[in-house]
């Protein structure tokens, strides 16, 4: 993490925990490219940041309507480009499509076509910006905004470099799709129980910043996918935007509080 002297604005961002039902409930991660620019060899969630596009989808390309809650934070348009991000970066990081056509759901057959194959690469391409509704049309393919969980709201603490005003949902894997790491922006992939993932950031063996950390702890208290979905669509269900603070330890290191922390966090 860059800290900076000048305070960036924070760039809107979705994040998808993608999680399934085996013995215990399973989350998705992503390792990041060592030489990425931001969070680098970390493992992450699939996601990334709002582009201008995500808003200009026609609603032939949606199916749904974004969660209640979010929409009443900030507004319908805001909330369904930021679903249409969510998506789209899931799809491209993850090869995951949250999505159904309108003669039945997207098969794992699909995912491996050499058409679906060539859309995941053209939203990875940073060279270009490829509008992918005609794609979509092509495909009859609508996005399924209801199957996004609006769970968490994290802000990237003023000072770094890089700061993200990013919108945590949670998604249930589509039977029958596989998800895969794209080689590009990530080099890695594993499903893992939240808690596993947890005792592995703490043994030091792998690398996973803070939001992921809050968000996996919050998902290690729920026993199937079910409960999970059930709880963040309940209307008493909590979304506190965290914006922590940055901090130096006795000791130099760089840390992170926030009223809703026991103590200090390293990033």
């Amino acid at each position: 993490m860059r800290v900076d002297q000048s305070t960036q604005p924070a760039i809107e961002a979705a994040t998808v925990m993608l999680v399934r039902d085996r013995a215990s409930v399973e989350v998705f991660l992503l390792e990041r490219h060592i030489d990425s620019d931001f969070v680098g060899g970390a493992w992450v969630f699939p996601g990334g940041k709002v582009d201008e596009a995500d808003a200009w989808l026609p609603p032939s390309a949606l199916a749904g309507h974004p969660p209640a809650a979010l929409a009443e934070h900030v507004g319908d348009g805001s909330a369904t480009a930021l679903c249409v991000a969510a998506i789209r970066e899931t799809f491209e990081e993850s090869g995951v499509l949250l999505a159904h056509r309108t003669t039945g759901p997207v098969t794992a057959a699909d995912l491996r076509s050499d058409s679906y194959l060539a859309a995941r690469s053209k939203l990875a391409d940073r060279n270009s910006k490829w509008d992918w509704s005609g794609w979509l049309a092509d495909e009859r393919l609508r996005l399924d905004l209801t199957a996004l969980v609006w769970w968490s709201w994290w802000v990237t603490p003023m000072g770094v470099h890089r700061r993200f005003d990013t919108k945590f949902f949670v998604a249930t894997l589509p039977e029958s799709q596989v998800a895969v790491h794209d080689n590009i922006e990530t080099t890695n992939s594993r499903w893992a129980r939240p808690v596993m993932a947890l005792q592995a950031a703490k043994s030091g063996s792998v690398s996973i910043i803070l939001p992921t950390r809050m968000n996996l702890q919050k998902l290690a208290g729920y026993p199937s996918t079910t409960s999970i979905v059930v709880a963040g669509t309940a209307l008493d269900f909590a979304r506190p935007r965290i914006e922590p603070r940055l901090i130096i330890g006795d000791d130099g290191q760089v840390l992170v509080d926030h009223e809703s922390f026991d103590h200090p966090e390293p990033v």
